[in-house]
């Protein structure tokens, strides 16, 4: 059985050498990312048998993006391989201070913008433990939130556990659709993952992130994550708020720190751990991600746990 199956687009990530201007530079690095196959690559090397599928172009680039996600363990089996149609693309130049990383997409026609319904493989589906979803899918076209919708619907028919991740990118919808189209998703899933400045933007939400947390989970019910930056993050179930600071550690790619924090949160979540060890475990694995380019957390659960054991070392003393 799987622990986590999820989908959406994923996109081959070129970079220039570290430092360099991405006007200047003359060779490109190339790698992945993409917010659904970061948790399942993070989840897997975790030790959690996970699965990721989306539309890919049958050819290199997409056998490119197939590959370097499988070769972290994860089953790529299930995706759909298109002849006529692209591979999304996007550029990142992260600089030291006092710049900052900057985010060029080319995505637009993609061939994961045309994934619809029929390509779901919904036996997979109803036979893992936790399905993951993020506002991103819902934003690249009609038949990918429909998508969306069918996975959501299809897992609470057959008791799978749904955590949806709001990641609402402004340059993809504006904030009235995406509050209706989000809406309801986050309602339907046992666990939200959300960035404060979001649900402020989009929910009026309070600016305060407890008082954030506390104000969605009466609204939607289940578990919300509410995350906030090198403020650290908070969760409440409607019984229980936790809030916790984030870890320090130097900030080398902030692309993927949001996608470690929740598949920290998934990993304890899935074996039963209390609220407070999750956020601590998403935080401490976020913080790992920070410290290290591209968009995976490379790193074992061991890192993660003598992070931990570090952390409360030096807060007893």
């Amino acid at each position: 059985m799987l622990d986590l199956i999820t989908f959406g687009e994923t996109m081959l990530r070129l970079a220039p050498p570290p430092n360099q201007r991405l006007e200047g530079a003359l060779e490109l690095q190339v790698n992945v990312g993409g917010a659904e196959s970061n948790v399942a690559v993070n989840l897997a090397r975790l030790g959690k048998r996970t699965a990721w599928f989306s539309r890919l172009p049958a050819n290199p680039l997409g056998y490119t993006a197939r590959n370097i996600i499988r070769q972290h363990g994860v089953d790529v089996s299930h995706v759909v391989w298109s002849d006529d149609q692209r591979m999304g693309l996007y550029f990142v130049e992260n600089g030291a201070p006092p710049r900052g990383a900057l985010v060029w997409y080319d995505r637009q026609y993609s061939a994961a913008s045309h994934l619809a319904p029929d390509d779901l493989p919904l036996e997979a589906l109803s036979q893992a433990r936790w399905l993951h979803l993020t506002g991103i899918t819902a934003a690249l076209s009609p038949t990918c939130r429909a998508c969306v919708r069918v996975g959501v619907e299809h897992a609470r028919k057959h008791n799978v556990t749904v955590s949806f991740d709001v990641n609402y990118r402004a340059l993809l919808w504006d904030a009235n659709t995406a509050v209706r189209t989000l809406t309801p998703f986050c309602e339907a899933a046992d666990v939200v993952f959300v960035a404060r400045r979001d649900a402020v933007l989009l929910w009026g939400a309070p600016d305060e992130a407890s008082e954030c947390a506390d104000w969605i989970q009466r609204r939607w019910g289940g578990t919300v994550i509410v995350s906030d930056g090198q403020r650290g993050a908070v969760i409440n179930d409607g019984e229980k708020l936790v809030s916790r600071p984030s870890l320090p550690t130097q900030v080398i790619d902030r692309v993927g720190a949001g996608d470690a924090l929740a598949a920290g949160v998934i990993c304890r979540l899935l074996e039963h751990a209390a609220l407070e060890d999750a956020l601590r475990f998403g935080l401490a694995l976020a913080a790992l991600k920070l410290s290290m380019p591209g968009d995976f957390a490379l790193t074992t659960r061991e890192e993660v746990e003598t992070l931990l054991e570090k952390r409360s070392d030096a807060t007893r003393r």
